[in-house]
Formats: C-alpha cells, sequence, structure tokens
C-alpha cells in the first residue's frame, strides 16, 4: 500500500497543484491526508489536490514522486479511477454501498452542466420552497424525492412529464441539473434492475417560490429536520451540498 504524489503543475488560483493518492483504498489516503493536516474540501472524489508550497512535506512524510501522466494509470490499475466531466465534482464515493451486489460503488458528484450524464435511467426532482424540501411516501417504506423511470425516453422528456405531475402544466419551473448519482456494478447479481456497468441517476431542483401546488403531490419537510430519515439515499449529499454552495 502506497501514497503516490505527481509533481506541481496544474494550475488554479494562482499557484501550481499536485495529486495525491493512494493505489489501495480511499480510507489510506484519507489516513494520509489527516496526518499531514490536509484539509477534506481538497478531495476530488479519487485524488487530493494539494499546492505546491506542501510538495516537499508531502514527499518527506513518505508520498513517492511519479510524473502526472502515472498517477493516472496508478488510479486506472487500482480500480479507484472515477471519471467526471467538466464542471464536476465528486463529493462522496461509497465502496460496497448499500442496496447494491458485493464489489460496487456508488459515486455522488454534483454537476455544473447542462445535461445529465449517459446512462441515466432515472431522473429526480429536489423541489424546494425556502427552506423545505418536497418528498414522497415510497411504497416499500420510507421518503424519497419524486422520481420517473427514463425508459426510451430522452432524460429531459421524462423530467418534463415528472414536472407536470409534481408541479402541474401551469406552474412555471425552470430546474438545474444539481447533480447525479453513479452506480458501478462489474458484477449484478439477478434481482439488479439497471444497466451495467454503469447506471446514473440524475437530480435537478428548482426554487418553487411562494407558488402554492395544487396538484396534492408529496409532502413539504424542512431540509433541516430531514437528515435524519434521508440520510440513507444516495443522492441526499446532493441536496445536502446546496446548502453549502452558494444559488
Amino acid at each position: 500500500m502506497t501514497i503516490w504524489i505527481d509533481p506541481p503543475a496544474w494550475p488554479a488560483h494562482g499557484r501550481l497543484w499536485s495529486h495525491l493518492v493512494s493505489d489501495a483504498s480511499y480510507d489510506e489516503l484519507h489516513d494520509f491526508a489527516v496526518a499531514q493536516g490536509i484539509p477534506r474540501r481538497g478531495f476530488e472524489g479519487d485524488h487530493y489536490d494539494v499546492p505546491e508550497e506542501r510538495y516537499a512535506a508531502l514527499v518527506a512524510a513518505g508520498a513517492q514522486e511519479v510524473p502526472g501522466k502515472e498517477i493516472v494509470r496508478i488510479l486506472q490499475r487500482s480500480g479507484l479511477r472515477i471519471q467526471k466531466r467538466k464542471y464536476e465534482k465528486v463529493i462522496r464515493s461509497i465502496p460496497e454501498a448499500l442496496c447494491l451486489p458485493p464489489g460496487s460503488r456508488a459515486d455522488i458528484i454534483t454537476s455544473r452542466q447542462p445535461e445529465p450524464p449517459a446512462n441515466t435511467v432515472v431522473v429526480r426532482l429536489a423541489l424546494l420552497r425556502g427552506p423545505d424540501l418536497l418528498v414522497l411516501e415510497r411504497l416499500t417504506g420510507g421518503l424519497d424525492l419524486p422520481s420517473a423511470p427514463v425508459g426510451s425516453l430522452d432524460p429531459r422528456d421524462a423530467l418534463g412529464r415528472l414536472l407536470n405531475v409534481v408541479v402541474g402544466e401551469q406552474t412555471a419551473v425552470a430546474p438545474q441539473l444539481l447533480g447525479y448519482v453513479r452506480n458501478t456494478v462489474p458484477d449484478p447479481d439477478a434481482d439488479y434492475p439497471w444497466p451495467v456497468p454503469k447506471a446514473c441517476f440524475a437530480v435537478w431542483h428548482a426554487e418553487l417560490g411562494r407558488v402554492e401546488l395544487d396538484t396534492g403531490v408529496g409532502q413539504w419537510i424542512r431540509r433541516d429536520r430531514a437528515a435524519e430519515s434521508l440520510t440513507d439515499r444516495h443522492w441526499w449529499p446532493l441536496v445536502a451540498h446546496l446548502d453549502e454552495v452558494p444559488r
């Protein structure tokens, strides 16, 4: 098990940055980062971004120096590489995620892209009204966001149908893509219902303002009181992220 670092060569925010990775596990990487005082906000899903002034100290602490191209190869060989698009950030990765077959992973990715990723199979709507969030009771128990399968539709068309059901055709709402959960399932069992190896579950968000819904769909709950009942939903970190960044 080894921690690896490439030379500071990536410009951002007026300085150069290195990538710090593990070839064994995210836990090993987090442990090393904590021990060296690297803040968790520097974690980018499969690596830490660290500024050039920390490079020498991290090498002295045991990080092995390799070229930038080799960092990518190390992640790919280890299976820890997480693909994402421009303007996206991995805010959480869950190896052996609950409700997925053994050996699977769920990645939660915020996005400022206008369209969802390929292999989007479900669309969800995080509808906000001030501090409140609209949720539905699931048939299997518990609360969830209003959702719809994509099926043979384009994800945008599936979202449009979902909006008509939730807010009605007369209410003007302009949702923006918040992010998505991506299941990576290399070895599905017989009961796994989604495409493999990757299936994406896109989440849009929209502010309803003072408009009252007359569709009778769902119930409003305060987001700051919802964590206890919603943290087991893989999409919850995306909604929680709304309170951490300006909208």
